[in-house]
């Protein structure tokens, strides 16, 4: 049986939400006094410690979202529970770095780095709900979608 068009594609772009994820912190950490005296670290002094306490919560997502585009290549169960799973996880952090940015005031004036901060929150809420959804619909009959 032939996989879903849209599991395939949900597949692909939940790998490349996990590279994606990882190149970020690999960027951040390889340069912490940029960092500290960032766009952002100049906007709110609370920014530099909250993004400190996001790796963990962003390596579960990467993580959930590898297993859950394994699963959903080869047709797996594992495909339907850990793409569901990343897909509420990217939600939630996605709802969370939003509120965050708005309260503090992080996105205006727009430039380069509010506007690619943007991007990335918009990308984890909407592509967390396309997953959840795409994933959802193919959840009833054979486990093969």
């Amino acid at each position: 049986m032939q996989r879903a068009t849209a599991l395939t594609i949900a597949a692909g772009l939940m790998l490349l939400t996990a590279i994606g994820i990882t190149l970020f912190w690999v960027v951040f950490f390889a340069d912490l006094d940029a960092q500290r005296e960032s766009v952002f670290a100049s906007r709110s002094e609370a920014w530099f410690a909250w993004e400190l306490s996001f790796p963990l919560a962003d390596a579960w997502v990467a993580m959930t979202a590898i297993l859950g585009a394994i699963g959903l290549w080869y047709r797996r169960p594992t495909g339907l529970l850990f793409g569901l799973v990343s897909g509420g996880a990217m939600v939630f952090l996605g709802l969370i770095d939003l509120l965050f940015f708005l309260e503090n005031g992080l996105y205006l004036p727009m430039n380069a780095e509010s506007a690619i901060e943007l991007l990335i929150h918009l990308w984890a809420m909407g592509f967390g709900l396309f997953a959840i959804v795409t994933i959802w619909r193919y959840r009833t009959g054979n486990i093969s979608y």
